[in-house]
């Protein structure tokens, strides 16, 4: 498994996807398709906690990194999905620099942080992971981008993930999966702060188009769909392509 630091520094960019279902037949079926990584939402995601190591099994055998987006911000849970595997955390709703720290804290041993060691994975040892669990916060609301800079400024933070659609509704847009030009200038400035400050700048496409845009915008580390969306559409083009079937005389006689 290549991880995900070293995947960003010899592309640039990095795409994945979301998983939502608490499976690991169609998580395994989402690893072997060669997205660089996969963020499982417990958040929004139809699973919960106990499901996340099958999850993390899964994709262990197909070389795909999984972070895991938290619930909240809660140490419990933070430490919990990195004792299961968790490549990196996705943490919802900073909003401050203090609330960053808390995130990044959560996810080093000591001196550097809180965590408390645990070797629940066969690959743990005395000397922990071999790599930092990525450290990826949200930006989705006024107020984190009125602390932009100081939120950037936080030490051991990896990247700032924008979600486009709390962003625009906490703007006072309406519930869309359409950017308006404004979340799409915010995100341009996120990129332009990662850049700066040697952080990822990630987000979330609302298809192919905006996928596009967004890569202009600066983003670099990039998620678009999710295995749900994928099983839905899937689905429903094969009906699509049954119903325009020439049936002839089927049902005749």
């Amino acid at each position: 498994m290549i991880p995900i630091r070293a995947k960003l520094k010899e592309s640039g960019v990095t795409f994945g996807c979301w998983l939502a279902i608490g499976s690991s037949h169609s998580a395994e079926m989402v690893g072997q398709s060669g997205f660089d990584w996969v963020i499982i939402d417990n958040q929004h995601g139809g699973l919960s906690e106990a499901q996340l190591l099958p999850l993390f099994q899964a994709l262990d055998l197909t070389g795909t990194p999984a972070l895991v987006r938290v619930p909240w911000l809660d140490p419990a849970l933070i430490m919990r999905a990195t004792d299961l595997g968790a490549a990196g955390v996705v943490v919802p709703m900073v909003n401050t620099p203090q609330d960053a720290l808390a995130a990044v804290q959560v996810l080093r041993y000591p001196p550097r942080g809180i965590r408390s060691f645990g070797p629940v994975r066969n690959y743990y040892s005395a000397d922990g992971q071999s790599e930092d669990p990525l450290c990826l916060v949200m930006i989705e609301t006024v107020e984190a981008l009125e602390n932009l800079d100081a939120i950037a400024a936080t030490p051991g933070l990896d990247g700032l993930l924008v979600g486009p659609v709390d962003l625009a509704l906490s703007m006072g847009f309406g519930l869309s999966l359409e950017m308006p030009e404004p979340v799409l200038d915010a995100i341009e400035r996120v990129g332009d702060v990662c850049r700066e400050k040697g952080l990822i700048c990630a987000s979330v496409a609302l298809g192919m188009a905006n996928a596009a845009e967004l890569l202009r915008r600066g983003v670099r580390f990039l998620s678009s769909g999710a295995d749900s969306l994928f099983l839905k559409r899937a689905a429903a083009q094969e009906v699509q392509d049954l119903r325009a079937l020439d049936v002839g005389g089927a049902g005749k006689g």
